[in-house]
């Protein structure tokens, strides 16, 4: 009778830990970890949401059939669409193309070449640039091969599968905080 307590508690112990790993339980809010594979839980509607609070000026049209891309790639490849999303709208400043690229490139993520030196890639439609964005982040969170022909001009030169979560991206991509920024832009996604 006295081996059944001990067995009983470490059953329930372990049931318990499977509990907050599988299933996130006891997670602080906030503090999510977002995973760059997997599942996006951000509707159509809220990606415009979100776009449309920091952009008034971007065409409604246009950004309706960005999103349906982004939905339809990640989901195609396996990618969270919350990340490729946030992502972008860090990239572009939610579509202000107030950086080194200009709309017409169809880069959505600063996505570079190595062709002489680096510069700034261009892709010929839309659907095309937000491709090799979901194929980028696939490189980096995943080691399965692409399910469309590769059109991500960086795909070959990253480590497959080396980066797992969004905050990890602060060691591959520009600066100690960016994984944290797209965190938030996240969140707020998410909230919309």
């Amino acid at each position: 009778m006295t081996m059944k307590k001990p067995l009983i508690f470490f059953i329930l112990f372990m049931i318990a830990i499977l509990a907050y790993v599988q299933w996130g339980l006891g997670e602080v809010p906030g503090e999510e970890m977002y995973g760059i594979m997997g599942k996006g839980r951000a509707t159509e509607q809220m990606m415009f949401r979100y776009i449309r609070h920091y952009n008034t000026q971007v065409d409604s049209l246009q950004l309706r059939y960005l999103i349906e891309c982004y939905l339809w790639e990640a989901a195609f490849e396996g990618v969270n669409s919350d990340v490729a999303f946030a992502q972008m709208c860090h990239e572009t400043n939610f579509l202000k193309f107030d950086g080194n690229i200009d709309i017409t490139q169809n880069n959505f993520n600063s996505l570079g070449t190595m062709v002489y030196d680096m510069y700034w890639a261009c892709f010929f439609t839309m659907k095309e640039g937000v491709r090799a964005h979901v194929q980028h982040l696939k490189a980096y969170g995943s080691k399965k091969p692409l399910k469309n022909p590769c059109v991500d001009p960086r795909f070959d030169v990253v480590k497959k599968g080396s980066v797992n979560l969004v905050r990890n991206l602060n060691s591959k991509w520009d600066g100690l905080e960016y994984g944290k920024s797209i965190e938030k832009k996240i969140d707020m996604l998410l909230s919309m």
